[in-house]
């Protein structure tokens, strides 16, 4: 699992930034969080097929985090891309897909289920489930913290030999729950033969936002939280005006909510020196601190 950051400008692109977009890579389909404009050249650039996309999440309607959904996904369709996708973002979000498609005479040959989300909801897929949370910016933006589903443990051999059983489809078996029949007749299960399960990972993204609840109940306990930081600490009052973090305020919150990884992005072309989000961060965080770069690939451990 890693985080490949295709935009981490906050407002406008710059020449070294475009604005916001991430893909969370599975190993068998990504995760989109935002998707600014030019975000499909960015998947190019990143070398990330578009038919991986599976799923994209909005936090909200500002143009530099949705400018390039409508774009991405006519090309998706164009091209004949196949794979359906799941969208899921703030009121609005479905008239404005609908719209823009509806004006440009665009069709989508894909199968699009788009789900539009308030605080508090938690929306279930496959692999993972994730829960929406209200934040505090101009218009309706939305955390999202998606958990991960357990996987089974690893079997141990010199246990499932104890049990008369050896290494095939039983142990498949087992890892879909089923209770298997050992030759002299005792009744084996997975907690018999393996190590303990282990904890799906949790990744939380926080769209634009002040101070507020929802932020702490994002990115709480996150192995990776990926938070925007569009100031310094020398511009906070204009970060509180336009209901932005800073670097610092960005470190305060997830050092108390438990936060192992944190993921700076969303920084203001007012402050060209991205290690001071970094230096500053610090004064409040002790986990590892990401400046969020562009075509940057970021491991999940």
């Amino acid at each position: 699992m890693k985080i490949i950051v295709l935009g981490s400008s906050g407002g406008a692109p710059t020449k070294r930034r475009n604005c916001t977009s991430f893909v969370l890579a599975k190993e068998s389909y990504g995760i989109m969080f935002d998707c600014a404009e030019g975000t499909q050249r960015q998947l190019l650039l990143a070398g990330y097929k578009l038919s991986r996309i599976k799923h994209i999440f909005i936090s909200h309607l500002h143009f530099d985090h949705i400018a390039g959904l409508v774009p991405m996904l006519s090309t998706k369709s164009m091209f004949n891309i196949p794979g359906d996708v799941t969208i899921s973002g703030p009121p609005g979000v479905k008239d404005f897909i609908e719209y823009n498609l509806g004006i440009t005479s665009s069709r989508l040959d894909f199968n699009v289920e788009i789900t539009e989300v308030n605080d508090g909801d938690e929306l279930g897929f496959e692999e993972f489930k994730a829960s929406v949370h209200k934040l505090n910016h101009r218009i309706d933006s939305f955390g999202f913290r998606l958990q991960f589903s357990d996987t089974p443990g690893n079997i141990i051999k010199e246990k499932l030999a104890a049990y008369g059983l050896a290494e095939g489809p039983v142990c498949g078996r087992m890892k879909a729950g089923e209770e298997i029949t050992a030759p002299d007749g005792r009744a084996v299960t997975l907690a018999d033969v393996a190590t303990g399960p282990k904890r799906g990972r949790i990744i939380s993204f926080a769209g634009d936002t002040y101070l507020c609840k929802g932020l702490y109940a994002c990115v709480q306990d996150a192995d990776a939280a990926i938070v925007e930081s569009t100031f310094l600490e020398q511009n906070k009052s204009r970060a509180e005006e336009r209901t932005h973090l800073t670097a610092r305020m960005a470190g305060n919150v997830c050092e108390r909510s438990g936060v192992k990884k944190l993921i700076l992005y969303h920084f203001s072309a007012s402050h060209p020196d991205p290690g001071e989000f970094a230096a500053e961060c610090a004064e409040k965080f002790s986990g590892t601190i990401v400046l969020a770069e562009d075509l940057k690939e970021i491991e999940i451990e």
